[in-house]
This record gives C-alpha cells, sequence and structure tokens, in this order.
C-alpha cells in the first residue's frame, strides 16, 4: 500500500498534462534577410510594409492593422480585386502613404509582425524594423522582387499559422490558371512581355517579373536578352528608338492614359509590328494594377480578362480590341 499512493499521484498528473493543450512554440523561418523566430499563435497584430502584401494576408483570412500604399489610391489601400476579401475580415487598416517605409509609423502601429517580403528594404532597414518586431522578409533564394506569388504566400502563411489556408488558395488558383492555358494552346510559343514608359524612356523587365512569369504560364516568352539588359536588377531603361526589342507578338503596356498619348504619338513606335498588326495591350488602369500587384487575388480577378486581352492581341489583326477591361 506504501507505493499505491505516489503511483496513483504520478499518473494522475501524467493524465492532467496531457489534457492540457501544448505549449507553443517558436520557429525558424528563413528569408532573404537571414533568419527570423517567432510563434505563429502570438502573431495578432501585422502591419505590412511592402506594396501588395495586403492582398496576400486578405487571401488567407487575415486583417493587418497597418498597410504600405502603392498606387491607384484605393480605399485602405486596396484594390477592387481585394475589396471583397478585405470586407470578409473585416479590415479597415491605417494606411502609410509614400513609396518609403516609414520606420516612425510602424511603430505606432505596435505590431507583432511586420511582413515585408514584397518591400522597399535594404539590410540595413531591415535592421532597424527588426528592433520593433519580428521581420518577414522576402522568400528566399530568389533575387529581390522576384519570388513566386505562391511562394511568398507560403511563407507568409507558416508565420501566421495558415498553412492549410494557402494550401488552399495555391490549389484553386493554380486549378483556374491551368483551365485557362488548356483552353488557349495557340499562345505557347509567342514572343511577348510586359512593359512600362516613364520620363521618355522605354522601361522593360526580366522575364521572371510577376507579370512577365504570368505571361510565361502561358507559353509567352520574354526574350532571354531581357535579363541581361536588367543587369543585376529587376528592369532596365532604353530609349524609344529601340522600340525594335519590344516588337513582339504580344506587347503588355503598364501605362497610364497621358504615357499611352505619349507613346503612339512616336514615329518609331508607329513603324513597329506591334503597332500596325494591333498586338499591343493597353490595360485599363484596374487591370495596370492586377498585372503589377501580382498577388493571389489580382491574378485570380484578372485571369478571365487577361486571356482575351492576349487572344486579341495575338491574332494579328489591328481592328480587334485590345482596350477590353475586367
Amino acid at each position: 500500500m506504501e507505493d499505491a499512493m505516489p503511483r496513483a499521484f504520478v499518473i494522475l498528473a501524467l493524465s492532467a498534462a496531457l489534457a492540457l493543450p501544448a505549449a507553443a512554440e517558436e520557429i525558424t523561418l528563413r528569408h532573404g534577410f537571414g533568419e527570423t523566430r517567432l510563434d505563429p499563435d502570438k502573431v495578432k497584430r501585422i502591419v505590412s510594409v511592402g506594396y501588395h502584401e495586403q492582398d496576400f494576408l486578405y487571401a488567407l483570412g487575415i486583417a493587418p492593422v497597418g498597410v504600405h500604399d502603392w498606387f491607384g489610391d484605393h480605399p485602405y489601400a486596396t484594390g477592387p480585386w481585394a475589396e471583397g476579401a478585405r470586407k470578409a475580415v473585416g479590415a479597415e487598416p491605417e494606411v502609410q502613404k509614400g513609396f518609403e517605409i516609414d520606420v516612425e509609423w510602424v511603430w505606432e502601429q505596435e505590431p507583432d509582425l511586420i511582413v515585408a517580403t514584397f518591400a522597399p528594404m535594404d539590410a540595413a532597414l531591415y535592421a532597424q524594423l527588426s528592433q520593433i518586431a519580428p521581420v518577414l522578409g522576402p522568400p528566399a533564394d530568389y533575387p529581390l522582387w522576384g519570388g513566386p506569388w505562391d511562394a511568398e504566400l507560403r511563407l507568409i502563411a507558416q508565420a501566421t499559422g495558415r498553412e492549410d489556408q494557402a494550401k488552399a488558395v495555391i490549389d484553386r488558383i493554380s486549378a483556374k490558371v491551368e483551365t485557362a492555358v488548356a483552353a488557349h494552346p495557340k499562345f505557347r510559343g509567342l514572343s511577348g512581355t510586359a512593359a512600362y514608359f516613364q520620363n521618355g524612356q522605354i522601361v522593360g523587365y526580366r522575364s521572371q517579373d510577376g507579370a512577365n512569369r504570368l505571361l510565361d504560364s502561358f507559353g509567352i516568352k520574354t526574350p532571354p536578352v531581357f535579363d541581361e539588359m536588367v543587369a543585376g536588377s529587376d528592369r532596365f531603361q532604353i530609349s524609344p528608338e529601340r522600340f525594335d526589342l519590344f516588337d513582339l507578338d504580344v506587347l503588355f503596356w503598364l501605362v497610364e492614359p497621358p504615357s499611352r498619348t505619349a507613346i503612339e504619338a512616336l514615329p518609331s513606335w508607329q513603324n513597329t509590328r506591334a503597332a500596325r498588326e494591333g498586338r499591343a495591350i493597353w490595360a485599363s488602369p484596374e487591370m495596370m494594377g492586377a498585372m503589377a500587384f501580382q498577388s493571389p487575388l489580382s491574378i485570380e480577378w484578372a485571369l478571365e480578362p487577361l486571356t482575351k486581352l492576349l487572344a486579341a492581341a495575338s491574332d494579328g489583326n489591328p481592328d480587334t480590341s485590345t482596350d477590353l477591361t475586367p
């Protein structure tokens, strides 16, 4: 009988321990600026300091307390492709204006996670922000601004304990992309790229830029020379006298109406096959924003009108409209 009480006590203690919830544990996430340790269960107040990360958070069912405006001047810095998802999670975040990250503004939001997976951030700024809260940099093993959207979503999902939600989102959008690609086999093998126009110069992008990566999923290839011309950056600028580099089967212009007017007035543009055969896509402001954001929500929103635009541009018929909008 002397051992009965201690044995019973041990069994009771073990049973009680098993009934308790498992203690939360910190995880280590590797990203482009190093490693960050955090406990996903303790992440409650998230500030997004990058240009499009709010879309990724909304796609995961998360409401950030602060976001960084990029362009478009949308309420809560949220494009029409993500507005429904924002409302669904009841998010009304504070918005930081301006292209650079305002460190004081970030501190004022009292975050316990700073999401900077697509942000204007260098090592010094990363270290500074890390004094405020754990910082999640861009996906590792990709150039800055060059991580695929699904890799970015998985990283944010790990930091917030939403891996299952991320898988569901990726599976859904990937299936829609595959269906669109299968329905348009004529796109495969075409040349094409996205381009911008700024200060009288054409801006070209590497093949793994977000918009070009989406075009590539259809088999529309950016010229390999573009990857050489970016010279370690994510873009290059060149004189309009070199429109020949952009005289492709499809050219997706990410430009505002005044820039379109300026481009179309240039003799060097008027002499291209792209101009003569109507191979240029002049995106609406909303479509331009969606293609620039390249988030899970913007891709899903843009996919159907994008295929119509690509079909119209690639047929070589100048009478086919390439001004389609969602």
